[in-house]
């Protein structure tokens, strides 16, 4: 039988070699709410900070209409390498630099996912871009 391991430890070590951005992911532990104004505030604590890729899955070719607009969505990825562990579904991530394209760094997304399968390169979460 063919050991798959030596490949994928080549193919994990080729992915992480891409990953030339770096990204810190918070986990929400908690939320305030000021008695006089009502507003929330919600802490956070740092699960990850190191490198990451993003990737555009499916990018948007049709408009979804939401109300009255119609808004172009496409499906954005996060790339984190396989030794990291604690990231879950709604996680938030904040790109703090980007090689290649300096208009990611300071934009915050919303983990989903995570996906899973075999023989995974990277550690891989859908994410979509919060706004306001």
């Amino acid at each position: 039988m063919l050991n798959p391991t030596p490949a994928l430890l080549r193919g994990r070590a080729a992915a992480e070699s891409l990953m030339q951005d770096t990204c810190t992911v918070q986990h929400q532990t908690g939320e305030t709410t000021d008695p006089e104004t009502g507003v929330v505030t919600y802490t956070h604590v740092v699960v990850y900070s190191g490198k990451c890729k993003i990737q555009q899955a499916a990018p948007a070719t049709n408009p979804t209409n939401v109300g009255e607009a119609a808004v172009f969505v496409g499906q954005l990825v996060l790339h984190l390498p396989m030794s990291v562990t604690g990231v879950q579904p709604d996680d938030l991530v904040t790109i703090t630099a980007s090689v290649l394209d300096p208009d990611l760094a300071g934009r915050t997304f919303r983990l989903r996912g995570p996906v899973h399968k075999s023989y995974l390169t990277a550690r891989r979460f859908p994410m979509v871009e919060v706004a306001g």
